[in-house]
């Protein structure tokens, strides 16, 4: 498929994107995701690759480095505080309890990019390391931010 110069194919992915909490990482039997309700935004950030040194007395005052590791950094997510909604429930359990969870963020069909059917769907593992805490004002909904620090990498399944 050709596409005209400067015509993009991104696309705002917020109105339609879900995002679901499952089990505890490893856990044996069929899991059950649960969507977590009013996300009003996510974000992927602080993915990184590490570097060690590798100067030497041979690098002539050159610094030199050997990149070494890759953190997938972590997902954020604000929703609008809803007491009773089951994933955000699930998703402060998970931060209460600890250990590592699975995720999925499912994006809307990006018709641009050709799909028809499904939308990018993205999975990761994470601990959450922050949940719960929310505000309270005169001027807008109360909201909170939930934080999950990635475990391994992500990975994108392409919609269709």
């Amino acid at each position: 498929m050709s596409y005209p110069a400067g015509t993009s194919l991104a696309q705002a992915v917020g109105t339609g994107s879900v995002v679901s909490i499952g089990a505890v990482t490893g856990s044996t039997g069929t899991e059950t995701f649960t969507v977590i309700g009013e996300v009003s935004d996510a974000k992927f950030s602080g993915r990184k690759r590490a570097t060690t040194s590798t100067t030497s007395f041979a690098s002539l005052g050159v610094a030199r480095k050997l990149d070494t590791i890759v953190d997938y950094g972590q997902f954020t997510c604000t929703v609008l505080r809803v007491s009773n909604n089951a994933g955000q429930v699930a998703i402060i359990n998970a931060n209460t309890v600890g250990g590592t969870w699975d995720f999925k963020v499912q994006l809307p069909v990006n018709t641009k990019a050709g799909q028809t059917t499904t939308g990018d769907l993205i999975t990761f593992s994470g601990i959450v390391t922050e949940a719960g805490d929310f505000d309270i004002s005169l001027t807008k909904a109360s909201e909170y931010t939930f934080t999950v620090d990635i475990d391994g990498s992500w990975t994108v399944t392409a919609g269709s």
